[in-house]
């Protein structure tokens, strides 16, 4: 592992570490997931209904509390730092209200 990959870990566990300090409920993360996911595949404002499915499969396949944090921060980094797409954004808008 090259040095650029060992602090692309370090941050997302860092991110992790601290999401998982939230102590969000499991039912949000799986849904800020979701968004991240949908993201990634180039649905960039997609509707709530199919977060909503994609949440509940997450939500339903049961991946530990702590790997649902890691995801979500690997993510966050990744579109953070634009590997995905130009001007992408930071932050997700909560859309499950």
């Amino acid at each position: 592992m090259n040095e650029k990959d060992k602090e692309l870990k370090e941050r997302i566990s860092v991110a992790a570490y601290f999401l998982s300090k939230e102590n969000l409920p499991y039912d949000k993360l799986c849904w800020m997931l979701a968004e991240r996911q949908l993201y990634r595949e180039k649905l960039e404002f997609p509707i709530k209904n199919v977060i909503r499915e994609r949440a509940a499969k997450i939500f339903f396949s049961s991946p530990p509390y702590d790997v649902i944090c890691w995801l979500i921060s690997e993510l966050d980094n990744l579109i953070d730092n634009d590997i995905f797409k130009e001007n992408s954004p930071s932050d997700f808008i909560n859309k499950e209200d």
